[in-house]
């Protein structure tokens, strides 16, 4: 017997599981296809260039990504030209991983499908454009659930194809600079002698309709087969829907005509045989709906600790693999910039959900790694006040707000130049952690919010430590309780007093 119904108020008893409250750190592989470009997230579409229906912040990047689909590959290819040219030669989950689990990651989540409407599994009953037929000619998905699974981590997926109707409707227009026809009116009858021979781009492609038009229900209904089978093959722990509501329900970036619940069977059908319980990532989620559906904040800091654990995702620099450093791309970060978000994030109850952008080939850069290797020295330190921890009566002090909007998707995440003042707190049981994210040059931490005139303090504490040094000598003010620092710090980018 269901213990869930596919509505609202059923969904509601559903609970987080523990472990991911408690994990706080998981590596995202969002990769796919259209790394084989090498230029950035939303290639797909961009390659055939900026088109009428291109939205204001597009036309820079589809006028910068359709010059360089020109001049790299041959004018008059289009999305699915893409698929065969991904060949993942070098890719090694296990070892990945591995490098994965060495810098602290206890969760992993893989990309199952993006805009593209191309599948990273072998899906070929419900969908013939995918990874085990084309390209790798490899499950790609099932490769990295064996590999998270024998590694101990939890193992998601995440799925963007619900955008498909809206992404890739630019097949049917006509290249800006020839006036020729794109492949979106392609069909099986034009493939033979060419390396499609025997596949269905009017399967790929969207049908032809104006920008804007709602998708009829059977576009929902063939998404969510999609799904279902991933979900019902893989198991996967955690689900990652890039939408702010359920695809093609009400408030969807696609809402079907008229709007589909078939999410909601989803969502009831995954929490009743999901082993470990399940969760699922949406974007816009109200507070009643909390434990039903988990909020994801992409490149988006909070400001306020949250009654539920919720996930801040975001990326060491673009989505897929990019190498062109244009502005208008999202830069590369440092291991400082990763470590001030997840603490803050930790802070808030929050996980953090970092991608790794792959090669085509399927490797990660030696700037990645180097990345992920000072993450891990850190977390070895200072795990102790990251992992299990749940937020204290405050998440942070400090005068240092979130800063300008960056990016054209009005995202807010920045390298911030954060003050010894900027302050982030979190606890387990009765011991509290404090974590400055700048080292005072006076080497005294003053903590405000543990000053006797602020009664947040439960007792005066039996002992103050600094991770990686030891104990400190302190004092306990009206105004803070400040602390006595080594000369040197002993961690890079952030510093953590245990307070027992």
């Amino acid at each position: 017997m269901s213990e869930f119904l596919p509505d609202w108020k059923s969904l509601r008893r559903h609970r987080i599981p523990d472990w991911f409250g408690e994990a706080k750190f998981g590596i995202w592989s969002h990769w796919g296809p259209q790394s084989v470009a090498s230029s950035g997230d939303w290639y797909a579409r961009h390659l055939y260039g900026m088109q009428p229906c291109s939205e204001p912040w597009e036309r820079k990047r589809a006028d910068r990504q359709h010059a360089h689909h020109r001049k790299h590959f041959r004018p008059g290819k289009g999305a699915k030209d893409l698929f065969h040219r991904w060949h993942a030669e070098r890719f090694d989950p296990e070892e990945l991983i591995g490098l994965y689990v060495s810098s602290g990651a206890r969760y992993f989540v893989a990309l199952a499908a993006h805009c593209d409407n191309f599948d990273l599994w072998d899906s070929s009953k419900q969908h013939a454009w995918n990874a085990a037929r084309i390209g790798p000619q490899r499950d790609i998905v099932g490769a990295w659930e064996r590999a998270a699974r024998a590694a101990g981590l939890p193992f998601g997926l995440s799925f963007h194809n619900n955008w498909t109707w809206r992404w890739l409707d630019v097949a049917h227009g006509a290249d800006p600079a020839t006036g020729e026809s794109h492949d979106g009116a392609l069909t099986r009858h034009d493939g033979p002698g060419t390396w499609w021979e025997g596949l269905d781009p009017a399967e790929l492609y969207p049908d032809k309709h104006a920008p804007g038009a709602k998708p009829p229900p059977q576009v929902a209904d063939r998404f969510y087969a999609r799904v279902r089978e991933a979900l019902d093959r893989y198991r996967p722990d955690l689900v990652y829907l890039d939408d702010g509501r359920l695809p093609f329900d009400a408030g969807s970036v696609v809402e079907s005509e008229p709007v589909s619940t078939r999410g909601l069977e989803l969502l009831a059908h995954y929490y009743d045989t999901c082993p470990t319980g399940g969760l699922v990532t949406i974007k816009d989620v109200p507070d009643a709906d909390r434990t039903a559906v988990v909020l994801d904040c992409e490149r988006r800091q909070l400001d306020d600790a949250q009654p539920h654990p919720w996930q801040f995702d975001t990326s060491d620099g673009e989505w897929f693999d990019c190498s062109d450093d244009d502005p208008m791309f999202h830069p590369r970060k440092n291991s400082q910039q990763i470590i001030h978000t997840l603490i803050d994030v930790v802070s808030k109850n929050g996980c953090l959900l970092l991608n790794v952008p792959q090669r085509a080939d399927g490797t990660v850069d030696g700037r990645a790694r180097a990345l992920l290797s000072e993450v891990g020295d850190w977390l070895r330190v200072c795990g102790e006040g990251v992992y299990g921890t749940t937020p204290w009566l405050r998440p942070a002090e400090g005068a240092t707000g979130m800063g300008d909007t960056k990016g054209y998707e009005g995202y807010n995440e920045a390298d911030r130049a954060y003050l010894p003042s900027d302050i982030r707190f979190t606890r387990r049981g009765d011991t509290l952690y404090a974590t400055l994210l700048a080292w005072p040059q006076d080497r005294t931490a003053a903590i405000i919010s543990l000053g006797a005139r602020m009664g947040l303090l439960k007792g005066r504490p039996a002992k103050v430590e600094l991770l990686g040094h030891g104990p400190l000598t302190w004092r306990l003010t009206e105004e803070a309780l400040h602390a006595d620092l080594p000369p040197d710090p002993p961690t890079k980018a952030a510093y953590m007093i245990k307070i027992t």
